[in-house]
């Protein structure tokens, strides 16, 4: 559908991702279930210093950083969100390398949806809701773009972070959960605000 209607990725994401939401909810209605004991034993396994979770993340970043920047298969998925029309030049097939991306994309969700079921040990179709968001909030506030071509996989992480901690501080204030989520739009708002400054500041040679 993205591919052949030219429809934009994260609309068509944020779309699916109700339609996966009501097939988990078909699946699941009620929270039951319990997750395997070698998720359970990996997802709580205590680490020095920081939990195991933190140093998975920054793996992940660091291996998927080289991944997207230092390989021939990286610059043609980049290129797929930023120059679409280059990647069909250099003889690559824009059809393929969507797949390959999306496929990836699925990779990595599969690898979350088992680090919250390991967490939380039980299944529950409505844990997630505002995670969908919150994953695309990230990304932005990381240094990814919304047009695609532009991303940083530690900025990502670091940004996912962010705002992840930012909640637990504002619930460490006890402020309302409603204010809590109104809080973690106002900072994304205020970094793009500041690098749409900063870009045009660039733009006029400032």
């Amino acid at each position: 559908m993205i591919h052949l209607r030219n429809l934009p990725s994260i609309v068509v994401t944020l779309g699916m991702s109700f339609v996966w939401l009501g097939l988990a909810i078909l699946v699941l209605p009620t929270p039951g279930g319990k997750a395997p004991d070698w998720l359970r034993a990996l997802m709580t396994w205590k680490t020095p210093l920081v939990p195991f979770t933190i140093y998975a993340l920054l793996a992940l970043a660091v291996v998927v950083h080289f991944g997207l920047m230092r390989s021939a298969l990286g610059v043609v998925l980049r290129g797929v969100g930023g120059n679409p029309r280059s990647v069909e030049r250099a003889g690559w097939s824009l059809l393929k390398a969507k797949v390959i991306m999306f496929a990836f994309a699925g990779l990595f969700g599969m690898f979350s949806g088992l680090s919250l079921v390991g967490l939380t040990t039980s299944g529950d179709a409505n844990i997630a809701l505002r995670y969908t968001l919150l994953s695309i909030a990230g990304v932005i506030l990381g240094g990814g773009e919304f047009t695609g071509g532009r991303i940083s996989p530690v900025g990502a992480v670091i940004g996912a972070m962010t705002l992840t901690l930012a909640g637990s501080f504002l619930s460490f204030l006890r402020l309302n959960p409603d204010w809590q989520i109104g809080a973690q739009g106002a900072i994304l708002i205020l970094v793009l605000a500041l690098r749409v400054i900063i870009n045009r500041a660039e733009a006029s040679g400032l």
